[in-house]
């Protein structure tokens, strides 16, 4: 059963690592087994318009809420491609948080299991005096860490981790994700082993590149599996 209201935050160890790609196989394994879920990106820059992050995860859903304003599911879009701060000083905005908090507190009073996705890693800057990873240590959701499984990302997921753990946000664990280019396959294995054992989080998976979403939602099941039996989430 599904407790109301839940939030899981999905962060990544840098840009274009596969969290948004992870969000989207996480809420379509959850939509399929009946679970009111959505989600939620909490700053998107590149396209002003239209969250292009959000397209894709609606494409991999295969569904589109239309019940849900693009203001609540994308509070901050802008055109820049650049850091959040960044972004929006360029349209002479600045990033309040409580927007953000506001929001989802929104969408978790009208569905059982909201997703949300962190904006870069979590040291990026929302303002010039607020870190994303600041405003995760007031609210202390869950939080899932999306890391690159090739070379360099035994530095970047252990500092990832340390910032977290630091600020006492609570890791739910690491997804590892293939990039678009092949990776040595002696580096992966130990990357992953090493990173468990210097950390102690947990792993649920690796999730392998593939152009092709049948493949990418088969590869992803055994990870959604193990993900939501870490949270205690049963589906039926």
């Amino acid at each position: 059963m599904v407790t109301h209201g839940r939030t899981l935050f999905v962060t990544a160890t840098g840009t274009d690592v596969g969290k948004t790609l992870v969000c989207g196989l996480l809420l379509r394994t959850l939509l399929q087994a009946g679970v009111r879920a959505c989600y939620q990106k909490w700053v998107s820059t590149g396209d002003a318009a239209r969250a292009a992050d959000l397209d894709t995860v609606q494409e991999l859903t295969g569904t589109t809420d239309t019940t849900l304003p693009l203001d609540l599911q994308v509070p901050y879009r802008f055109a820049l491609p650049a850091s959040p701060h960044l972004a929006a000083e360029q349209e002479g905005i600045k990033i309040d948080p409580t927007r953000l908090i506001d929001t989802t507190r929104e969408l978790t009073s009208r569905y059982d299991f909201v997703i949300v996705e962190g904006a870069g890693g979590v040291m990026v800057p929302l303002t010039r005096d607020l870190l994303l990873a600041d405003l995760l240590a007031e609210l202390r959701p869950p939080t899932l860490i999306v890391a690159k499984s090739g070379l360099g990302t035994i530095n970047h997921t252990l500092l990832t981790i340390e910032a977290l753990k630091s600020r006492n946000i609570p890791i739910l664990g690491l997804i590892f994700s293939d990039g678009p280019n092949p990776e040595d396959e002696r580096l992966i294995p130990d990357n992953m082993a090493t990173i468990t054992a210097l950390s102690k989080i947990k792993v649920f998976g690796r999730l392998s590149s593939s152009p092709d979403p049948s493949t990418l939602i088969s590869t992803f099941a055994p990870i959604a599996q193990n993900l939501l039996d870490e949270i205690g989430l049963t589906l039926i």
